[in-house]
């Protein structure tokens, strides 16, 4: 005679396993609004990629992507008398638009993260600031815009890994953005490695002047850009869970 095998009680709720299961924490998904400002964030996202896809096709053979940096496409001309300074700003606006976009998702769908907030609106206004005031041209003595334009540059490119790390931390398993911890804390960690690269690239730069040494400063800062949207994207992310299907 073949042996039964045991089953579970009907009002036990299942086997073991699927009762270990059951007892996990259930991530909590975003609402609606929530998805709605995820979609904002791509949305600026989307636009800031493309203008800058735009300057780097119209203006190859006056800025290098190699040893020239983003923001000196604002010296930039399209035309004899029409500078690439606007354009160059509505890439920061879009982009800093987005962020909010995000920063406003963020706040609907996980209220109490104060820091994290104020990191992305640290984020936001310093590109905001950079938009506002343009950078020194090469081999041009300082001056307060350029200074400004630097150090909100540096303040937003600390900030947005740092909001990712704390937007991750373990202190709620329910919470939205830990199913994507790993990518998110990878990405922020390589960005603060490539802020590095970048840093002191701009440190031999300023070293070796007035007759610097050219390095690869402009490669390095896009691939920091690259990085820093595929965070924002895995940022987004998880808002978009919400969104009808």
């Amino acid at each position: 005679m073949t042996p039964r095998l045991p089953c579970p009680h009907p009002l036990s709720g299942g086997t073991a396993e699927e009762l270990a299961l059951n007892a996990l924490p259930t991530v909590v998904r975003p609402g609606p609004a929530a998805a709605a400002h995820g979609r904002l964030a791509i949305a600026g996202m989307v636009v800031a990629v493309a203008i800058s896809a735009d300057l780097h096709l119209r203006l190859a053979d006056q800025i290098s992507p190699i040893t020239q940096t983003l923001s000196e496409y604002v010296y930039g001309h399209l035309a004899p008398a029409e500078s690439a300074a606007p354009l160059f700003g509505a890439m920061c606006l879009a982009l800093a638009l987005g962020s909010v976009a995000l920063l406003a998702g963020i706040a609907k769908a996980r209220r109490g993260s104060l820091p994290v907030l104020a990191l992305l609106g640290l984020w936001s206004a310093g590109l905001l600031m950079c938009a506002l005031f343009p950078v020194d041209p090469p081999g041009a003595a300082r001056s307060v815009s350029g200074d400004l334009h630097n150090y909100s540059a540096l303040a937003a490119f600390l900030a947005l890994p740092a909001a990712a790390w704390l937007l991750t931390r373990k202190s709620n398993p329910r919470c939205p953005w830990q199913p994507r911890r790993t990518v998110i804390r990878v990405l922020a960690v390589a960005s603060l490695a490539g802020l590095a690269v970048v840093l002191t690239g701009f440190c031999w730069v300023l070293a070796t002047a007035p007759h610097p040494v050219e390095v690869s400063l402009g490669l390095f800062e896009r691939a920091l850009f690259a990085i820093d949207l595929a965070l924002l994207l895995s940022m987004v992310r998880p808002l978009l869970s919400a969104a009808p299907r």
